[in-house]
């Protein structure tokens, strides 16, 4: 999943960390490597100097598993929906270039997979960005 940042990540000086292990959810293997691309890339881009994300996963709930990447920038200012939207970026994103497309295909990818998008942040500090996904059955 990181191969395809690894310049971007080096570029920056960004520090990652995550889990050894993670839940097994339904998906389509692709799909969710662009979702993790998008998340990762918005935390490197509008995180910290330099950038320090922790992604990580909470415990199933009702048949859910929230996937999460955290970041230590300045927090946004923007509504979490508005930010999901086609062409909308946070008012703390300074002189970043983009699209603003990558949260737009999250959120279309996430649901197509039965699961929702968000964001909690807070002016000041950092943002962490989520998506759920059903549980594999067993």
């Amino acid at each position: 999943m990181l191969n395809r940042l690894d310049f971007t990540l080096k570029q920056n000086d960004a520090m990652v960390t995550m889990p050894m292990d993670w839940p097994r959810v339904m998906g389509y293997g692709p799909w969710l490597e662009e979702v993790w691309y998008n998340y990762i890339l918005n935390g490197v881009k509008y995180g910290g100097s330099p950038p320090a994300l922790q992604l990580g996963f909470d415990e199933p709930k009702d048949g859910l598993v929230r996937f999460w990447v955290e970041d230590n920038g300045p927090g946004l200012t923007v509504g979490s929906d508005d930010l999901f939207k086609p062409l909308v970026r946070g008012r703390n994103t300074g002189n970043r270039s983009g699209h603003g497309l990558g949260l737009s295909i999250v959120k279309r990818i996430v649901e197509k997979l039965s699961g929702t998008v968000g964001v909690v942040s807070q002016p000041g500090h950092g943002s962490s960005f989520y998506f759920t996904l059903p549980v594999t059955p067993p």
